[in-house]
């Protein structure tokens, strides 16, 4: 495997809505495999990082690059083939299909010959949604909604999959549940890039390598590991100085 297959790189990267620039000269490494977090106060501008890196937002400045390609400047659906998934923190299921119906038009990327067994492994990953196969997306719970999304996100097996909260507002239970799920996914070799707002030091010991982001901008970067011992959460996530 190329050395930079799956790397993501974000260098002095300017972007926002309009003309109003959210982020302000941000820079990331994304090295290929990594579970890397993504954490800080509301309002610092994580939402708007991933958008942008979709193409989902306006890019003043900036370049990104993923696999080596220059991405920044693309259409999103072309982005989105290169191999990066996204699942954003709502709106990320339709709620009028049915579970099996979601993953179907989520399959639609592959072959028609692969479309069934692919659907069958997100069943196999996630069992839940087996049982649930039948029901609409707005019948589901929150956690099995999250699953949904994230199952729907991977069946087309992408190298990059980029989650905005994925437990926000979720039972301790179910939070487990699809933190576990999304760490077995980062452990089958897909790069995964999650925003946290809840529950930080789970999603903290499960990552790799942390940024904590405020005001638009990066504040630091580190080793999960390192971060819980020399950072105060409180701190990060009021965005004190």
């Amino acid at each position: 495997m190329s050395s930079i297959a799956h790397h993501l790189t974000v260098a002095n990267l300017v972007a926002g809505y309009g003309k109003l620039p959210v982020l302000h000269g941000v820079s990331l490494d994304i090295r290929p495999s990594d579970m890397v977090a993504i954490i800080g106060p509301n309002g610092a501008g994580k939402t708007t990082l991933t958008r942008a890196i979709l193409g989902l937002v306006t890019l003043m400045d900036g370049q990104i690059r993923f696999a080596g390609d220059l991405i920044s400047g693309m259409e999103s659906q072309k982005i989105a083939a290169r191999g990066i998934g996204y699942v954003p923190q709502t709106r990320n299921v339709f709620g009028s299909l049915t579970v099996q119906e979601n993953l179907d038009l989520g399959a639609n990327l592959l072959e028609r010959h692969e479309r069934a067994d692919a659907v069958e492994r997100i069943y196999e990953q996630f069992p839940r949604l087996k049982q649930r196969r039948s029901q609409r997306g707005q019948s589901l719970s929150g956690g099995e909604r999250q699953m949904l999304a994230i199952g729907s996100a991977i069946i087309s097996r992408p190298k990059l999959l980029i989650l905005d909260e994925p437990t926000s507002g979720l039972s301790p239970h179910m939070t487990d549940e699809v933190a576990t799920s999304i760490k077995a996914i980062n452990d089958s070799g897909v790069t995964v890039i999650w925003i946290v707002e809840e529950n930080p030091q789970l999603i903290i010991d499960l990552s790799d390598w942390v940024y904590v982001m405020d005001a638009g901008t990066i504040r630091t970067g580190m080793p999960a590991a390192e971060l819980l011992k020399t950072m105060d959460m409180r701190e990060i996530f009021l965005g004190a100085a």
